[in-house]
């Protein structure tokens, strides 16, 4: 995206001379001129050419080697220069360190290297349906640089033609017909070894999970037929039996039959204290039955092994444990089983084994086989007790705090989890100026405040929830918390209680449903403050700042296809509706509750909010290379105050600005719209329409430290009219004069457990000023400009 900037000719002139000479050090500190006094030519890039459409150079790429080195922003390669800015004569421990870690030797060009890449890339065109394909190279030298180029001879690729099956074994050929409408081999595809593959190990995936335990992908061949001129290539899928050694007869080998599997017995251990035997001590044991049986079945759903005492109930492990004695095998209720239980906080080891029963006197042609599940934890500590300090960015006020955690991992006997904190902070925050006594001191603002809450790793409801729903990870949380909001202007007081339920329909898809969320907000204002705002012309900054009641209807949809064992494009999407007010307003005009003399209606003499309120985030990842990443988010919001309210709660609008937004303003610090703000009087400024576009260019720099580059675009607008705050309504007319723009850079330091984050953003186009004054000036750009942000993990 390109962005207009005001440049004066001496600025522009100044600029141009800047470029030049960043440009002449880089050539001067070229790694060419060291590469010509080694005698080689320092590959500059391999190119692939293709003579059809349909083949992917992407792929073809990664089969060229050598593989020259990387350019920072694509401009120079810096770990060259490095490199060789630390070599020469005199040599130390500490040149080759940086040598070694920070630098990169230069990639020369080496012909054989180049010769033998031909090969893998041509059995890969002909694994692509392009038979007796082959591809060719040339080298363009340009002073002591080479560049590679591969071009591909295809001729039309052969697609899949009849599909059939061979296949020994009956029970085997009627669930793999059962299974053809799932196949990922059709009649008119191009013919592709690599979804051949896929579509074995599918078969083979499917059989496992019918109870075919020891099937394994060795047992599928495919047969391929070209010799039909319309170019299709004929398939025939064959799935050979188990070939066995007759005991009776020496070296005589026979085929059988595969094997179907049933789960005999599962046993669950859940005082494992480590993989030796010798500290594992069994006390007791109980069988336990998920309910009564009429069928007359006689083993149990699986039998609990402990000692001393039990200390989970079993209704509680049955809930993750989807492996039912006289089912087929199945790996994927073994795979669900063990992420269920993995996850569950009350346990920090698990294992699942199935073992094979052994049973005397079985024919060998026998085409049942039982099997044993073996289930072993080792439970976490139940109590977790932690102290944190921190820094804080609250709201863009910088400040430091404190907490004591706890967790009780198991209150209730059933994994459920007992959440309870204290916290407290003091921060700087900039005066409103329009009230309140600043003082002397530093921290002028603090906040202190617990939050408590259980989690039931199940649905809790009085309605009854099918299996699907009850195989899926699930939670139910109730929280209740308490904040004191200490400001310069205003004390404010937060009490809120909610009920909500999380869980997943599916690998990618995961939703977030609140029946129930009630937020009590008190509000004692300065004397001054409280003048200010009853003299401005709209009461709607005055309603935010008053007492009110938050009683929510919450929903949230999440959608997520990111594979990370896989360096393909993904995205995230997220949809919030959110509805308050709604309930109480019926049963106000149901019951024709009087009015306040403000003309609302309210609950226990605290005026209610009523409101829709619905906001989308969508993000999209594009991986460049294995450490380089283009990530586009779109974010979109929008709240309609209506019934007993006026404007949105103040907790309720959107703003923008702050280390996840428009990085190159302070959070709350831009808008509404084309707002100019008075420079001595500043507000929290919160709108109700809140639109927003970033885009960001993710890349390494050097071991745990990684780099980003990075444009915003948005904006926060009223949705009507306010003579407090002129030209910050939305407005289709004048949409793209009220939007922000910055740019910037960042640093992301990743220590794997987590990321710390400084981005420093430069507002390139504000609003907020008057129209000759908006767009940067480079002339009168100075360092304080930059707004910096620090943040923990990425922003989006």
């Amino acid at each position: 995206m390109l962005f207009p900037v005001m440049l004066k000719s001496d600025s522009g002139y100044s600029f141009l001379i800047c470029l030049s000479f960043i440009l002449l050090l880089a050539s001067a500190c070229s790694p060419t001129r060291k590469v010509e006094k080694r005698g080689g030519y320092l590959l500059n890039r391999n190119v692939i050419k293709t003579d059809q459409p349909g083949i992917s150079t992407y792929d073809l790429a990664n089969f060229a080697q050598p593989k020259p080195n990387r350019k920072f922003l694509g401009l120079f390669r810096q770990r060259v220069w490095i490199y060789d800015a630390f070599s020469g004569k005199r040599d130390s421990k500490f040149r080759r360190w940086v040598r070694g870690r920070i630098g990169a030797a230069p990639v020369l060009l080496d012909s054989a290297l180049v010769d033998n890449s031909l090969i893998p890339m041509k059995v890969y065109l002909n694994n692509k349906g392009y038979f007796n394909a082959y591809v060719t190279r040339s080298i363009r030298f340009r002073g002591a640089k080479a560049s590679v180029e591969y071009l591909t001879h295809t001729q039309t690729p052969f697609k899949f033609g009849h599909i059939s099956y061979s296949i020994k074994d009956d029970s085997i050929r009627f669930f793999v017909e059962k299974l053809k409408a799932g196949t990922l081999l059709k009649s008119g595809l191009q013919y592709d070894a690599y979804l051949m593959g896929d579509e074995r190990e599918r078969i083979t995936r499917e059989l496992k999970d019918l109870g075919y335990y020891a099937f394994m992908r060795d047992y599928i061949f495919f047969e391929v037929d070209t010799s039909s001129t319309d170019r299709t290539a004929n398939l025939n899928i064959v799935i050979k039996n188990v070939r066995s050694s007759s005991t009776a007869i020496k070296d005589s080998v026979t085929e059988v039959s595969h094997q179907r599997y049933y789960i005999n017995n599962v046993y669950i251990n859940t005082n494992l204290r480590g993989q030796s035997a010798d500290t594992l001590i069994v006390f007791d044991t109980i069988a336990y039955f998920r309910q009564q049986d009429s069928s007359g079945r006689q083993n149990p759903d699986f039998f609990l092994i402990f000692r001393e005492k039990l200390r989970i109930r079993p209704v509680a492990l049955a809930r993750s444990v989807f492996i039912q004695p006289g089912e087929p095998f199945s790996q994927k209720e073994i795979n669900l089983t063990y992420n269920r239980l993995q996850n569950m906080s009350l346990t920090r080891y698990v294992s699942v084994n199935v073992v094979p029963v052994k049973l005397e006197g079985r024919d060998l042609h026998s085409k049942v086989s039982l099997l044993d599940c073996e289930i072993k934890l080792v439970r976490s500590k139940v109590n977790m007790f932690s102290l944190e300090a921190e820094g804080t960015n609250s709201g863009g006020f910088i400040g430091m705090g404190g907490s004591f955690n706890f967790h009780n991992r198991n209150i209730f006997r059933g994994a459920e989890i007992l959440r309870l904190k204290l916290h407290g902070a003091f921060e700087i925050q900039p005066s409103l100026n329009v009230g309140g006594d600043q003082g002397e001191a530093l921290f002028n603002s603090n906040e202190f405040g617990f939050q408590t809450a259980i989690d039931f790793p199940r649905i809790v409801s009085p309605f009854r929830f099918t299996r699907p729903v009850e195989s899926t990870r699930s939670k139910t949380s109730v929280a209740l918390g308490f904040n004191s909001q200490n400001k310069v202007e205003y004390l404010r007081y937060i009490t809120s209680v909610s009920v909500g339920y999380e869980w997943n329909s599916s690998l990618t898809t995961r939703h977030i449903f609140s029946p129930l969320d009630i937020s009590s907000i008190s509000i004692n204002r300065d004397s001054v403050f409280t003048e200010y705002l009853t003299g401005l012309n709209d009461p709607k900054l005055l309603t935010q700042y008053t007492d009110h009641l938050i009683m929510a209807l919450k929903y949230s949809y999440v959608f997520n296809n990111q594979n990370l064992m896989a360096r393909k494009n993904f995205f995230y999407f997220r949809i919030n509706l959110e509805s308050a007010g709604n309930v109480l307003n019926l049963v106000s005009n149901l019951s024709n509750a009087k009015k306040d003399e403000n003309g609302d209606y309210t609950l226990f003499g605290i005026r209610y909010a009523q409101y829709l309120r619905s906001d989308f985030d969508f993000r999209y990842y594009r991986p460049l290379t294995e450490n380089q990443k283009v990530v586009y988010r779109a974010a979109l919001g929008i709240g309609v105050p209506y019934g007993n309210s006026s404007s949105l709660p103040f907790e309720k609008g959107f703003f923008a600005g702050g280390s996840n937004g428009l990085r190159g303003w302070p959070v709350r610090s831009l808008g509404p719209g084309s707002y100019i703000a008075n420079d001595s009087v500043s507000y929290e400024n919160i709108g109700d329409i809140w639109i927003e576009a970033n885009l960001e260019y993710r890349f390494p720099i050097y071991s745990f430290v990684k780099g980003a580059l990075f444009t915003d675009a948005g904006n926060v607008w009223l949705l009507k009219k306010n003579e407090d705050f002129p030209e910050g309504e939305f407005s289709f007319n004048h949409f793209l004069p009220s939007l922000a723009f910055d740019a910037g850079f960042g640093f992301r330091f990743d220590f794997s457990f987590f990321i710390f984050r400084i981005d420093g953003g430069v507002p390139l186009y504000d609003p907020g000023k008057i129209s000759d004054d908006r767009w940067i000036s480079l002339r009168k750009f100075q360092i304080k400009n930059i707004n910096w942000n620090f943040g923990i993990g990425f922003p989006f």
